[in-house]
């Protein structure tokens, strides 16, 4: 029994210290939900992409998140007792991909990873108590691997639509003029070269607004559209030579429209890029930015003056785009477990919805589930509780802007130094091997710094603090 009792005890501080290393800066945890014992994907991934939806009569704010098996619908009005509603079988099991978009009471669905699958509807109407499918048919869709629904228009836009007799469409397009019975009613109209070639494949995700369609086609880059007319589409601009280019994964436009925000997914550790589209035909670049080195942007969303992105592994972050020429971290949350040993494959924050009233905000991880989070300048991420009694840093506060460090054997060979300001910008990293070193900083104005110290087994944060005099 006492066996037993001390390992109880040290799985119990083992539970708590993980938890404490979770950084958060300016964003609180309200709730969080997670069943471990779904089956995985490569022993890993659970979850994949979600949306939210409000009823427009009682204001409850629900969750639709996807799993490998299942669609889950969840209770989030109150955060810190997430009700999970309902849960409805997609057409195939093991999912990769899943997506959902909300159009009125109704939330349509999809699965991608080339099994079998289908267009699914379902009727809101009924929550918290159940949801009714009311469309379930391979018929427009096989397989998609995303959607998007522009409510203006009543049309939804299905990207890389694969259809049940084997072909293959970068763009279908349907009416919701009867939400309950999609019907098809055009498909993008992809350009082609002189000698009579496609100039791209697959629309990997789209986002319209005004019937213009700003297209994510993978490797060649962001092609733009007018689709007011089907029978008369109309490209308007292509951004295909831009810095850090790579697989144009997705986008978003600013409320006021002069501002296009897009991600690149491969290889990882891409910037995100801001083009100014004040004039459609030809969008200038602005800026480009990112969270952390070799960290991969997933999905970015504006809202107002901010651009709130899923970050993969390194959870969610909220950046300030008020000046896109000197974009400003305002917070993140590192939902996947912290700290980061390596920025290899895909894992961690896949989707955020960001657009409750209340102004919660609902993330997915892919292993850890689902957050509601809010916004909390109080908390500053630092976390010293985690620093050893040994790790050396002197003098603290610094007069000349030059420190001392010594890391302790026990934390491993020291890989690299990061210095941000308490906004999370980051100021200077350096790559070091030496346990013992001294650190310039003098360029740093006075004030307080975060110093981060990552080894081959740890990652410690401190605040340090210059006094020029």
């Amino acid at each position: 029994m006492k066996r037993l009792a001390l390992f109880v005890l040290v799985i119990s501080i083992f539970s708590w210290t993980q938890t404490k290393a979770q950084k958060a800066f300016q964003l609180r945890e309200l709730g969080h939900w997670n069943n471990p014992t779904l089956p995985r994907n490569d022993n890993y991934q659970i979850w994949n992409d979600l949306t939210g939806y409000v009823d427009p009569i009682t204001k409850k704010e629900y969750i639709i998140m996807g799993s490998t098996d299942s669609i889950y619908f969840f209770d989030v009005s109150d955060p810190a007792n997430i009700r999970l509603c309902d849960v409805e079988d997609g057409k195939s099991k093991q999912m990769v991909n899943r997506d959902y978009e909300c159009y009125r009471n109704y939330v349509y669905c999809v699965s991608d990873n080339r099994n079998p699958g289908s267009l699914q509807v379902f009727d809101l109407r009924y929550l918290p108590d159940s949801v009714h499918k009311v469309y379930d048919s391979d018929s427009l869709s096989f397989n998609t691997h995303s959607i998007f629904i522009d409510s203006a228009s009543k049309r939804l836009y299905l990207c890389i639509n694969r259809l049940k007799s084997g072909g293959v469409a970068a763009m279908d397009i349907m009416s919701l003029e009867n939400p309950e019975r999609p019907q098809w009613i055009g498909r993008l109209q992809v350009p082609t070269f002189g000698d009579g070639s496609a100039s791209f494949r697959n629309v990997h995700e789209v986002f319209v607004r005004n019937d213009t369609a700003y297209c994510s086609v993978e490797y060649n880059g962001l092609y733009i559209f007018d689709l007011r007319d089907l029978k008369k589409q109309q490209l308007l601009s292509i951004i295909k030579d831009y810095p850090q280019n790579g697989y144009n994964h997705s986008s978003y436009v600013n409320a006021a429209g002069n501002l296009l925000m897009f991600t690149d997914e491969i290889p990882g550790g891409l910037d995100i890029k801001l083009f100014d589209i004040k004039e459609i035909f030809s969008p200038k670049f602005v800026n480009s930015f990112h969270s952390t080195d070799n960290a991969t942007a997933h999905n970015a969303w504006f809202v107002g003056q901010e651009a709130y992105v899923s970050y993969y592994q390194d959870g969610f972050y909220i950046f300030d785009i008020s000046n896109p020429l000197d974009v400003k971290t305002k917070a993140w949350f590192h939902s996947h477990p912290w700290p980061v040993e390596s920025y290899d494959g895909w894992k961690g924050c896949w989707g955020v919805y960001p657009l409750f009233p209340s102004g919660n905000i609902a993330i997915s991880d892919m292993g850890e589930g689902l957050f509601l989070l809010k916004r909390d300048s109080s908390i500053t991420g630092l976390n010293e509780k985690s620093i050893p009694k040994d790790l050396r840093i002197w003098p603290n506060p610094s007069k000349n802007g030059r420190f001392n460090l010594e890391i302790p054997n026990e934390a491993g060979q020291l890989e690299s130094i990061e210095i941000r300001d308490f906004q999370g910008k980051l100021l200077l990293q350096k790559r070091i091997s030496e346990a013992t070193f001294d650190l310039d900083c003098s360029f740093l104005n006075s004030g307080f710094y975060l110093i981060e110290l990552k080894t081959e087994r740890h990652r410690f944060c401190k605040k340090i603090q210059l006094i020029h005099e």
